[in-house]
C-alpha cells in the first residue's frame, strides 16, 4: 500500500477522490462497485464509509439548532 503523508481530514479526501474517479487508492487499477479490479482487488467500500463519516462529521455543527429551538 502507498503511504501518505497528508494533513488530518487530506486522506479521507484522496481516498474519496480516488474512488469517485474509480482509480484505487492503492494500486491505481480501475474499480467496479468499490472493488479494485487490478492488481490488489481491494474492496474499499469499508474505507469509502468511514472516509465519509469522518469527513462529514467533522463539517458538522456542534451547535446547530434542533426543531423546537433548542440547541444541540
Amino acid at each position: 500500500m502507498r503511504t501518505f503523508e497528508t494533513m488530518p481530514g487530506e486522506l479521507n479526501a484522496s481516498i474519496i477522490s480516488s474512488i469517485i474517479n474509480l482509480v484505487c487508492p492503492q494500486c491505481g487499477g480501475s474499480m467496479m462497485e468499490f472493488e479494485c479490479q487490478g492488481k490488489c482487488g481491494r474492496n474499499w467500500l469499508p474505507e469509502w464509509e468511514w472516509a465519509v463519516y469522518t469527513t462529514t462529521r467533522c463539517h458538522a455543527s456542534p451547535h446547530r439548532r434542533l426543531p423546537g429551538g433548542a440547541r444541540r
